[in-house]
């Protein structure tokens, strides 16, 4: 079972895994006026588990972090980023695109 850190989320992880700092990643949370939506300190307090998230927050963290909204709760992307990387890959194929790489990968197994 994947143990979540204390503070509930993986929020910092998925941020180093980008390899964003906390300034970068509040930049990328821009909404349609052009404002942030959180400053890189809010961020900084809710890796900390100092300052609480909501949902709005989360789904612009993971936009920004291009994952799911799951995945910021309950994947470690230092543990298993490689595979996480390759099944957002594989979500975003058609049919035709996953029929290809499925003869591809059976050639080379």
């Amino acid at each position: 079972m994947k143990r979540v850190p204390q503070r509930g989320h993986y929020i910092r992880e998925w941020r180093e895994h980008r390899g964003l700092s906390l300034a970068r990643l509040a930049a990328r949370m821009i909404d349609q006026t052009g404002e942030e939506v959180i400053s890189s300190v809010s961020i900084g307090r809710m890796e900390r588990g100092q300052q609480p998230y909501s949902q709005p927050i989360l789904e612009a963290l993971a936009s920004a972090l291009s994952c799911e909204v799951d995945d910021l709760i309950s994947v470690n992307p230092l543990k298993e980023g490689e595979v996480i990387d390759f099944m957002q890959i594989l979500r975003r194929m058609n049919k035709d695109q996953l029929a290809q790489l499925t003869k591809i990968a059976k050639a080379i197994a």
